[in-house]
């Protein structure tokens, strides 16, 4: 049996702080009305509520010269993917430079007030990257601890005013979610300690210590992937055994988490330069070759996710100072190549990946090694609801449908404030399904809020159901649709994050706004 989720205190926290909803029901087929008469637009709105789920494999590809540099100038045309050695046909393909995305600042779209009561929002600069120190107290040597953590200590006073650092450990204790704080980050990393009853069963080989550390990691992605902005988590651990396949699944699962939510993780061997005096073949022979290997195999974990991720692996140095300082560089190019699988099995078998460049000369790929096969089929409602999952939890702005998005604040008194979140949509860009005498679509509108430090603070679903009569559509739609969304907060700075979602086209636009209410 699995043990409780070591980083799960930490989210059970923040789940009782914002009550999680039941998943939203699905959206009701588009029928042709029961009468001539029946309402050309129809809107509800429900509290925005999302899950994990496989669909689109998404491998992300890390292509560095023989120098060590990261080349940001290859095609689609330039990738061959191979998924049990057969070609897949690669069907999304993008190129992200790190670190390129200008700064956000509040109201930057222009537009009249929306009513002379409320105030516009002053411009703000919003969190972009987003650090996670997850260490691993359960398998550290106490004499590596304060080695690891004094360059840590070192490395948090470098980081930038726009970004946001966590300390995680795999024992769950202590923890410190994202902030800017430096006091609040120094104290926390004063008092990592050993786990030494837990580092006592690890050594012992127990399965369970090891599925705990796994999903140590699992939370942190999990964690990670409603940060809207650059996202790298960094595992500090000597390693641990995941050789037994039985450990292969949730291996494959914090990868699956970790590519859908762009999530980089990057792993140090905080062992160090490995000089055991155990293993001097002057006193042991050819045994020591093996027992070598074999504690190298350790740190085939932090390798596996680092490779698969677009990460970087740290390793056989005792300058912790330079490996921090990798483990938080992202790689300044990252390829998304992504495939749907043909006549895919639902038997959860694992499929090998194998990525190839033209030219090959010279380069050196790092890529994900493979995913498994998932257990049932797809439902396309579930489908969409994780793209837009997946796109609300994200900095990307997509422009598939043209949307204007203004945001607004009116203060109640010093405690609290309405945001009024407006958006417009020009309904005549949609594609629609006849029937009968009506043009019918679905649009379903997201709204998420963040706080200064990225933490998710709550999210409205507008469903829009269309049935619009010909004459409607061909002669009154000339202005955007309005749509207007009020939520309940108090003085602070926020980032609004909307995704917009029509059913018939499968289009997808998505559009950030930051707005700073004075208190």
């Amino acid at each position: 049996m699995k043990p409780l989720s070591v980083v799960g205190c930490l989210l059970l926290a923040t789940a009782q702080a914002q009550t999680v909803p039941p998943p939203a029901p699905p959206l009701p087929p588009q029928q042709a009305p029961a009468n001539p008469n029946a309402p050309e637009m129809n809107t509800r709105e429900e509290t925005a509520a999302f899950k994990s789920h496989v669909n689109l494999v998404m491998v992300p590809v890390v292509v560095r010269d023989i120098r060590g540099v990261a080349v940001g100038n290859l095609t689609k045309a330039s990738f061959q993917l191979f998924d049990k050695g057969k070609p897949q046909e690669i069907t999304r393909f993008s190129v992200e430079k790190i670190g390129s995305k200008p700064p956000l600042e509040a109201n930057a779209t222009p537009g009249s007030p929306l009513s002379s009561e409320e105030e516009k929002g002053r411009a703000v600069v919003v969190p972009e990257r987003f650090v996670a120190y997850l260490f691993d107290d359960v398998h550290l040597a106490p004499d590596d601890l304060p080695r690891i953590r004094d360059a840590a200590l070192r490395h948090i006073a470098e980081l930038k005013p726009t970004d946001r650092a966590a300390i995680f450990t795999m024992s769950g204790n202590p923890m410190l979610d994202f902030t800017d704080d430096q006091d609040r980050l120094r104290d926390a990393l004063m008092r990592l300690r050993p786990n030494i009853m837990a580092r006592a069963g690890a050594m012992s080989g127990g399965d369970t210590l090891t599925f705990g550390s796994l999903d140590a990691i699992k939370d942190v992605v999990q964690r990670m992937a409603t940060a809207p902005g650059q996202r790298t988590v960094m595992v500090i651990s000597p390693g641990f055994f995941t050789i037994d396949p039985l450990f292969f699944p949730d291996k494959n699962e914090i990868l699956d988490r970790a590519i859908r939510a762009n999530v980089i993780i990057s792993g140090m061997d905080a062992r160090g330069l490995y000089t055991d005096p155990a293993l001097d073949v002057s006193r042991t022979g050819g045994r020591a070759g093996s027992s070598l290997m074999r504690e190298s195999m350790r740190s085939d974990i932090l390798a596996e996710m680092a490779s698969g991720t677009g990460g970087t692996f740290f390793q056989n140095s005792n300058n912790y100072d330079e490996g921090f300082k990798r483990l938080a560089a992202a790689p300044e190019y990252v390829y998304e190549l992504g495939f749907t699988p043909q006549n895919l099995k639902n038997d959860g078998s694992f499929h090998a990946l194998r990525v190839t460049v033209k030219p090959s000369s010279d380069l050196n790929l790092q890529a994900r090694r493979g995913y498994y096969a998932p257990k049932r089929i797809d439902d396309p409602e579930e489908t969409a609801r994780q793209e837009i999952g997946a796109a609300l939890f994200s900095r990307e702005e997509m422009q598939e449908l043209a949307i204007d998005l203004h945001t607004q604040f009116f203060k109640v008194d010093a405690e609290s404030a309405k945001l009024t979140v407006q958006v417009r949509l020009n309904l005549k860009q949609l594609k629609y399904r006849k029937v009968d005498d009506r043009n019918n679509n679905v649009v379903t509108l997201v709204y998420g809020l963040f706080d200064r430090n990225g933490q998710y603070l709550q999210g409205i679903k507008k469903v829009i159901e269309l049935r619009l009569k010909d004459d409607t559509l061909a002669n009154r739609l000339g202005q955007p649709a309005t749509i207007r969304t009020t939520l309940d907060v108090t003085p602070g700075t926020y980032l609004v994050r909307l995704v917009v979602r029509d059913a018939e086209g499968q289009l997808m636009s998505a559009a950030n706004a930051a707005v700073e209410i004075p208190r």
